[in-house]
């Protein structure tokens, strides 16, 4: 177990080496940069209060209300459990996952082919 255990502090420390690495590169420097150029540009913060002023509104309240009455339903209740009993079916449950991987994926850049394996 102390081999284990020791095996995984190595790893772990060359992990923390490269993510430190990384984010000194230069590269990583002018994306951070980036990042904070267009988070602190007009039209950012124009969407984020437009976004607030949406999510205080007098529909989008009612919404949730709504939404929170039909999850407290009998028929929400039902439909909840229904929905549960058929994700702990092991086909969905592949499916799900398959589904999990390939957004993986392509949010890696690792673009996958229609046979579901990934492409080089």
């Amino acid at each position: 177990m102390i081999d284990i255990e020791a095996r995984i502090r190595r790893l772990f420390s060359r992990l923390w080496s490269k993510a430190s690495e990384f984010r000194d590169s230069d590269p990583a420097k002018k994306a951070a940069s980036r990042f904070q150029d267009i988070k602190g540009s007009d039209p950012a913060k124009k969407a984020a209060s437009a976004f607030q002023d949406i999510k205080t509104s007098d529909p989008a309240k009612k919404a949730a209300s709504a939404l929170n009455d039909l999850r407290t339903s009998d028929t929400g209740q039902k439909a909840g459990a229904t929905l549960k009993d058929l994700r702990q079916r092991e086909p969905v449950r592949k499916a799900e996952e398959s589904a999990r991987k390939f957004l993986h994926d392509l949010r890696a850049g690792s673009g996958t082919g229609a046979s579901g394996g990934t492409s080089a």
